[in-house]
């Protein structure tokens, strides 16, 4: 049961990672600098330590992991700064139904194994319809609608890194290889455009930039980034490795809009944006997503 230990730990420093921006309210652009520079910084070494990947898909996997990171990155630290983590974290949760729809359409064979049980089926559509008429619910209001239609790049982006992630991971030599080279090539990808677009909005001269991103406040800040993703990274790998099914990791990662409720709370900062509908959404997904893996007919 360890594995669960390490998924609350995942989740915990997923609901931190986002409520982080809540509180500096920094340019999202430097923040995904810090992080995606930082963490290459880190981990380039570790890549000495493996055979020199040769796959051309491979290396396009990874350009495309760090586009969608960069992406990922910049809309969640905006959008905590502006609307705050709560709304924002429950949003995201949207990532788990968006992730499953993507890989059912990737492997059609699971998904006709999963539609011979005629009962599982009808409870994935009560489920997937009560998902539905809670996310509706949550956007009633013209705030979270904007919320919504800002953080759907992200949500996309997160799916499609999730998806990718298991395909580096296969590809690579082992896993300790594909984990160095993500987090050192996709992670550094995503620090450089950060960076691209930090510059094409703000125009800063090259001083400027370099004294921009290393001010002592965005030092501090790039510091607490880089400490809460590794974090996050060690907790998610172990997770993984450790779980018969890595789907449960991803039902108790959903459990990381309730910590951003909590801690909201004990700091007294409002977040009174569509709770009861944002957390019934996500209930929804939770059971959704153990149906799919406790039932031995539904494989993916």
């Amino acid at each position: 049961m360890l594995w669960i230990f390490f998924s609350l730990i995942y989740a915990f420093f997923t609901a931190i990672y986002t409520i982080f921006n809540q509180h500096y309210k920094l340019n999202a652009y430097l923040l995904g600098i810090w992080r995606g520079w930082g963490i290459a910084a880190i981990f380039f070494s570790f890549c000495f330590l493996f055979p020199f990947p040769k796959s051309l898909f491979y290396w396009f996997l990874l350009f495309a992991q760090g586009i969608m990171i960069g992406i990922y990155d910049s809309h969640l630290f905006f959008a905590s700064a502006y609307y705050g983590a709560g709304p924002t974290s429950r949003i995201m949760a949207l990532t788990a139904i968006v992730t499953t729809v993507f890989w059912w359409i990737l492997t059609p064979s699971a998904f006709q194994i999963m539609t011979q049980n005629n009962t599982i089926i009808l409870i994935i559509i009560f489920l997937l319809l009560g998902f539905t008429i809670s996310y509706w619910q949550m956007i009633k209001t013209p705030v979270s609608r904007k919320l919504a239609n800002y953080m759907f790049p992200a949500i996309l982006s997160l799916s499609g890194m999730s998806i990718a992630t298991k395909q580096i991971a296969l590809l690579g030599s082992s896993v300790y290889a594909s984990l160095a080279y993500y987090l050192t090539v996709s992670t550094f990808i995503s620090g450089t455009l950060n960076a691209y677009w930090y510059i094409k909005k703000e125009k800063p001269s090259f001083l400027s930039f370099w004294q921009q991103v290393f001010s002592s406040h965005k030092c501090n800040a790039g510091l607490y980034v880089i400490l809460f993703s590794s974090i996050l990274i060690i907790a998610k790998t172990l997770a993984l490795r450790i779980a018969q099914n890595p789907g449960y990791v991803t039902a108790i990662l959903l459990t990381a809009p309730l910590f951003v409720f909590v801690l909201n709370k004990y700091n007294k900062i409002p977040d009174n944006i569509s709770v009861k509908a944002g957390f019934s959404m996500v209930a929804f997904l939770i059971v959704l997503i153990v149906l799919v893996n406790i039932n031995s007919t539904i494989i993916d």
